[in-house]
């Protein structure tokens, strides 16, 4: 899955560089685009489950900066049963800007639980 930004003002510091925080917002957004793809969060909700991050990082390559255009290839870096850990590679043009990863656990009534099939399939 690949998901798109175009760099705003409200992402950048004083030098018009994207600030290190804004990545872990990209990270999510292009989480939630996967997650849209195979039946949304609504639809995880429905099915009595939740997801919360256990752990998450990023690796800075070059700045991204004002009204440059970003993709962030999502996917999966390891599926297990309770948890999935995602990787999100971010690039502008052919070049390498960031590399992230998240550890999300599938909860039910706040405890750890099973991963929902539609996260486990395809």
């Amino acid at each position: 899955m690949i998901s798109r930004i175009r760099i705003r003002p409200r992402h950048c510091d004083a030098q018009a560089m994207v600030h290190a925080a804004r990545y872990y917002e990209f990270f999510e957004d292009a989480f939630l685009d996967w997650l849209d793809a195979r039946g949304g969060y609504p639809a995880l909700r429905a099915d009595g489950a939740d997801l919360v991050i256990a752990a998450s990082g990023c690796e800075y390559r070059r700045p991204a900066r004002l009204d440059d255009v970003l993709s962030v290839e999502t996917g999966p870096r390891r599926i297990g049963t309770t948890s999935l850990g995602m990787v999100f590679t971010i690039t502008c043009g052919t070049e390498l800007v960031a590399v992230g990863t998240a550890t999300y656990v599938c909860v039910r009534d706040g405890a750890p639980a099973p991963l929902p099939e539609m996260l486990t399939s395809g």
